[in-house]
């Protein structure tokens, strides 16, 4: 069975390549999930997440809440958004139930002579349904108030990774929709790529460059470039426009 193959050094690896890599995920045999393969954070990758949390809850044992979120949010947001093309909802939710464990610790360790009650109502909030909500209020400069609330990886959606069209040519202007539909999506699902858009929303005054509509939430928008890829343009936001999709198929 090739999950069983011994490598040059003896030891049993079921991805030798993803391990070398960094990729961290662990195919999951086929057999088990009707000739599917998938795959999964590794139980190694997993680990070393949790250690890294346990070490910066552990160096800032009496840092203020509000900076503890602080240094653990990007952790968090990093390594969920980077496994979550994988199947990973499962162990984001163990995750999270560990990362709890680890600041229920922190909180009573805090305040020994207090009551469990207590350290929950000043550490843990109540949002909608959703209760042990690790969250700080702080005040602003200019005296309103700030929640910081620490995420959970099980918030983050699983973006199935959708293949390229067997016969799709980057380099032939036929395609050039196609690829720029697809661009366009990945950019609307990262924060970097948000920005860039709302740049191009704002040089545009929020109207389709053709119809002279607005461009809002509740229609069917896309992005394409100025000039083309194939024609030497670029990715940047002053070679970028945003559009309504029916304009970009009757110009």
């Amino acid at each position: 069975m090739p999950w069983k193959r011994l490598e040059p050094d003896g030891s049993k690896d079921p991805c030798p390549v993803l391990r070398g890599l960094g990729a961290g995920n662990r195919p999951r045999q086929p057999d088990k999930y009707n000739g599917k393969l998938l795959m999964k954070p590794s139980k190694a990758n997993v680990k070393a997440h949790l250690d890294k949390i346990r070490e910066v809850i552990r160096v800032n044992k009496s840092a203020k809440q509000a900076n503890l979120i602080r240094l653990l949010n990007p952790v968090l947001r990093g390594w969920a958004n980077y496994h979550s093309h994988v199947v990973a909802k499962e162990t984001f939710a163990r995750n999270d139930h560990q990362i709890w464990s680890m600041l229920w610790r922190w909180a009573v360790r805090r305040h020994p002579n207090k009551g469990v009650r207590w350290v929950q109502e000043k550490y843990f909030k109540t949002r909608d349904n959703r209760k042990w909500i690790f969250t700080a209020t702080e005040k602003q400069e200019d005296g309103t108030q700030r929640e910081l609330v620490l995420l959970k990886e099980s918030d983050t959606p699983i973006q199935r990774h959708v293949k390229i069209r067997a016969n799709a040519n980057p380099h032939d202007p036929e395609w050039e929709q196609y690829f720029e539909s697809r661009w366009g999506k990945k950019m609307a699902n990262s924060s970097h790529g948000r920005v860039k858009l709302y740049r191009v929303w704002l040089r545009q005054d929020g109207l389709c460059p053709d119809c002279q509509e607005p461009i809002a939430m509740g229609t069917r928008w896309g992005v394409r470039h100025i000039v083309k890829r194939t024609e030497g343009g670029t990715d940047s936001a002053s070679n970028l426009e945003l559009h309504h999709l029916s304009c970009h198929r009757n110009p």
